[in-house]
């Protein structure tokens, strides 16, 4: 009896260090993007996108046109990320963040990526 009873106790600690194990792994498998938002992209009912620059200021930004901020956007490897409506609707240009994705995108150029975590870093 007491061999069942250790051999369960056994089982039981190996499949919960199994789901714990299943759990980090997930959260370490996204990847992430720090930058400044210099474009937001609202859709009626659809996806919202925002389009996210690393390493610039906010007064890079100022007194730019759209074109412009892709351009910037594609020299400094910025990327547009997609949520759902109703989500995150306090983002303006000039907020900095930190993007969560799971490294899937779409081939564009800036590239569109799904956004499954946004940090606020500063307003």
């Amino acid at each position: 009896m007491k061999r069942v009873l250790y051999l369960f106790l056994i089982l039981l600690v190996s499949i919960m260090g199994a789901c714990g194990q299943e759990q980090s792994s997930n959260d370490t498998s996204l990847l992430e993007q720090e930058g400044i938002i210099v474009e937001v992209k609202e859709h009626q009912g659809r996806w919202n996108q925002i389009l996210v620059v690393p390493n610039i200021s906010e007064d890079d930004i100022s007194n730019k046109t759209t074109a412009e901020l892709i351009e910037m956007a594609q020299e400094n490897d910025g990327a547009y990320y997609g949520f759902g409506p109703g989500e995150y609707e306090e983002f303006r240009v000039g907020t900095h963040v930190i993007v969560y994705w799971n490294g899937d995108q779409e081939d564009s150029d800036p590239p569109q990526r799904e956004a499954k975590k946004i940090d606020v870093v500063s307003k």
